[in-house]
This record gives structure tokens, C-alpha cells and sequence, in this order.
């Protein structure tokens, strides 16, 4: 019997920076940034974060409650 093998796609450098800021404010603070919060710390636009975030979601690195505010959660490592 074959397993399936899944592989998750590729991401960018800047889509690991957004990946990584997310994960360590989580363990830090127990729960989600603001899109805001995750812009400060990476010093850069929201708008910017909010899309790399979305590709996050459709790449299947990020989930997120559609409607609800801090419900950001990382599902899948990037090594």
C-alpha cells in the first residue's frame, strides 16, 4: 500500500520572516498580534504584512478565524 506524501509549498524569505516574527510572538505572549503588531515589529507597511500573511493561509503555513480579531495560529513549521 502507498502513502500519500504531501509537500507543502515553497515559501519566500519575507514569508519566513512574517512566519517566524508570528510564531515568537505567540510564545511570547500567548496569543496572536494584531497585523499592526506584526508591521512594528518588522518594520514595515500592514498592508504588506496582511499579504504575505494571506499567501501564508492559502500555503497552508497559517490559520486564521475569518471575522475574529487575534486568531492568527502557525499549523505548520517552515525548516
Amino acid at each position: 500500500m502507498l502513502e500519500k506524501i504531501t509537500f507543502k509549498p515553497k515559501i519566500t524569505i519575507k514569508q519566513r520572516l512574517v512566519l517566524e516574527c508570528l510564531d515568537n510572538f505567540i510564545k511570547e505572549h500567548g496569543y496572536s498580534p494584531t497585523y499592526q503588531e506584526l508591521a512594528d515589529r518588522l518594520h514595515c507597511d500592514v498592508n504588506t504584512v496582511f499579504k504575505k500573511v494571506c499567501i501564508l493561509i492559502d500555503k497552508g503555513y497559517v490559520s486564521q478565524v475569518n471575522g475574529k480579531s487575534r486568531t492568527l495560529k502557525v499549523i505548520e513549521k517552515y525548516d
